[in-house]
């Protein structure tokens, strides 16, 4: 019986073979590329899976329980008895089970210069363990760039770091004076699901009301904004939560905390994109001057107080 010859290679599938070899180490190396100069997100995608399922039970559990999901800022759903602090990012539950060290004044007195030289040079990058003094009680401080969420998307396409001030700001007022603890991400998927995601430019302003009052806190607009009044309502055991305008906070607009009234006049804040800033004193008057020009949705001042009966 005679052998068959063994076929030899081609110079055509020589080329063929070189040409799919260049291409699996070309595509492998740009991926490492890109992995190395945006590390979050290796992290993201091995934690999507575990995501999804706690989105998947989540959803399931809404089911049995006949929970609506509402999707629109008309009419924004009640904060879900069920919502939990992912293990992904352990915030509020987290940092309260933690030995919280408190946010201590840095002496210095705020200008609103401080503001756009943070903002220019990027949310901060750090872990937060932080608790803050304020009219209503202790408060945590929760920080955009925390490199527990700054990564995160808010909406599926914008960063928690540069687009989330929103989403943070009401998510340091629900975890301290509401029965749920929420943590920034948790907050920026609430407000997406829930019609208050403003691509590529932040949070519609009605997320203030919207998601505060689904969380069970009283909230009303400030429609006389003097500095008697402002501080008037922060005596009396209210925090106030200020759309700060363009040219001082940022070029779209900022959400801050005016969390403290001090003996002296001046107050404190917790910014969101900024910890140092949130360590100084600031002239109320200076801030009410520069609160942005809109007025819908109880824009640019909000107070908020606990729920009825506490």
């Amino acid at each position: 019986m005679k052998r068959k010859k063994k076929k030899q290679p081609t110079l055509y599938s020589l080329l063929q073979h070189i040409l799919i070899t260049g291409i699996v180490l070309s595509s492998f190396s740009l991926c490492i590329s890109i992995l190395w100069a945006n590390p979050g997100l290796l992290s993201r995608a091995a934690a999507f899976p575990k995501e999804l399922l706690t989105r998947w039970e989540r959803a399931a559990a809404d089911k049995e329980e006949g929970t609506p999901n509402a999707s629109s800022p008309e009419s924004p759903s009640t904060a879900p008895e069920s919502l939990s602090v992912s293990s992904e990012f352990p915030a509020a539950e987290g940092a309260l089970q933690k030995d919280l060290e408190k946010l201590i004044s840095s002496g210095e007195m705020g200008e609103i210069e401080d503001f756009d030289s943070s903002l220019m040079a990027g949310a901060e990058e750090n872990t937060y363990y932080y608790i803050m003094d304020s009219a209503m009680g202790p408060m945590i401080y929760y920080n955009q760039g925390d490199s527990r969420w700054a990564d995160y998307l808010y909406g599926g396409t914008d960063p928690i770091r540069s687009h989330g001030c929103g989403p943070t700001a009401v998510a340091m007022v629900i975890s301290s004076f509401s029965s749920i603890t929420l943590t920034p991400p948790e907050a920026a998927d609430w407000a997406a699901a829930n019609g208050y995601y403003a691509p590529d430019h932040g949070s519609y302003h009605s997320l203030i009301t919207g998601s505060l009052t689904a969380f069970g806190l009283n909230v009303q607009s400030v429609k006389d904004r003097s500095q008697e009044h402002v501080s008037d309502l922060l005596r009396e055991g209210s925090v106030l939560i200020a759309l700060m305008g363009k040219g001082s906070l940022t070029q779209n607009g900022h959400f801050i905390v005016i969390t403290k009234l001090l003996e002296n006049g001046n107050v404190y804040i917790a910014d969101p994109g900024s910890y140092a800033n949130s360590t100084k004193e600031w002239e109320l008057s200076k801030l009410l001057s520069e609160l942005k020009g809109s007025r819908d949705s109880g824009a640019p001042l909000w107070a908020v107080s606990p729920p009825s009966g506490d």
